[in-house]
């Protein structure tokens, strides 16, 4: 059986799950301390620091001896990330619309060398196009797939680009679909919500293998339809709204953004209003397009660049009232 993922940090994850819990633990960890606010201040006392340590060794301990293995072999597992959600999807753009859409995210966020940049690139696309070759090519030869998926933009529109993929084969293998909840309960009467299968850790995979469901050729010829409607729309964004897919604006996220903004002192980190947009709103998009908007913001005047720095890395100002915008 093949396991299929959208993105490359589920893939290390559910490569990791196959085989986490068995045997005798033997993991070490490692703990990080924030600096205060300012980045002065002495690190935590030595007592405290043990205490952290020694605490995550439990949670550590504790998750191998309660995790799920799924079994199988790692070799199995394909990551087929390629930023579905964004960019131009054109059959006839294929591999090069994914190359454009990626420059242009490595633009805003990017910290290396262009040559870096390139190499990551390269790299990204041989992979999506050398793993999307092998599972279609195993899929038509009978072999069964399992698909993990959210309603994150990318993993739904991955989604339903792949099913189109393997309803245009002549006698497509089985398919089997697993589809992360959007909530579930957590220890001590929390409650846990979820933007995709990357924040799933490995001794976690196993326990979701009960919500499996078959995907019949009814659904791969619907997605192939909507895959199609989607390819001819061919928006700079598609999002996922109430359960269905659909096109809309290159703005969309722009009033997330702007509610962040106003949190924020006259002058900040992008850093900060990126991390911010991502940990309060849950969009369960990357990085890279906040950043790709902000330039925009820079573009029309309603920020401007204090001191310049690498990626998201810059500090920025917000113009007044009686400034540009």
């Amino acid at each position: 059986m093949m396991d299929v993922v959208f993105s490359r940090s589920a893939c290390g994850s559910l490569k990791m799950a196959q085989h986490y819990g068995q045997g005798e633990y033997t993991g070490t960890v490692g703990v990080i301390y924030a600096a205060p606010q300012g980045g002065q201040g002495a690190a935590p006392a030595p007592q405290v620091q043990q205490a952290a340590r020694q605490a995550a060794e439990q949670r550590a301990r504790r998750e191998w001896e309660n995790a799920h293995p799924l079994g199988g072999d790692p070799a199995n597992v394909f990551s087929l990330e390629g930023g579905w959600s964004m960019g131009d999807i054109a059959e006839s753009q294929f591999p090069q619309g994914r190359r454009r859409l990626l420059e242009r995210l490595f633009a805003a966020s990017f910290s290396g060398s262009p040559a870096e940049q390139e190499q990551i690139i390269r790299e990204s696309l041989d992979e999506l196009q050398a793993n999307l070759q092998t599972v279609l090519e195993r899929s038509a030869r009978g072999e069964e797939m399992r698909i993990w998926y959210s309603d994150n933009p990318d993993d739904a529109c991955g989604l339903c680009w792949l099913l189109a993929k393997l309803h245009g084969l002549e006698t497509p293998g089985p398919v089997t679909l697993i589809k992360l909840p959007v909530w579930e309960y957590g220890e001590d009467e929390t409650v846990m919500a979820y933007t995709g299968w990357g924040e799933i850790s490995p001794g976690e995979w196993g326990r979701y293998l009960p919500l499996a469901q078959p995907a019949r050729p009814v659904l791969l010829r619907a997605c192939a339809a909507r895959w199609k409607e989607l390819q001819r729309e061919n928006a700079p964004l598609r999002v996922c709204l109430n359960g269905g897919l659909q096109s809309v604006p290159e703005n969309f996220y722009d009033g997330f953004i702007l509610r962040e903004l106003d949190r924020l002192p006259e002058e900040f980190l992008e850093a900060s209003l990126v991390g911010n947009v991502l940990g309060r709103c849950q969009l369960g998009i990357g990085d890279s397009w906040i950043a790709l908007r902000i330039e925009a913001f820079c573009r029309e005047g309603l920020l401007e660049v204090v001191q310049d720095g690498p990626g998201i890395r810059r500090r920025l100002r917000q113009c007044t009232a009686d400034g540009d915008f």
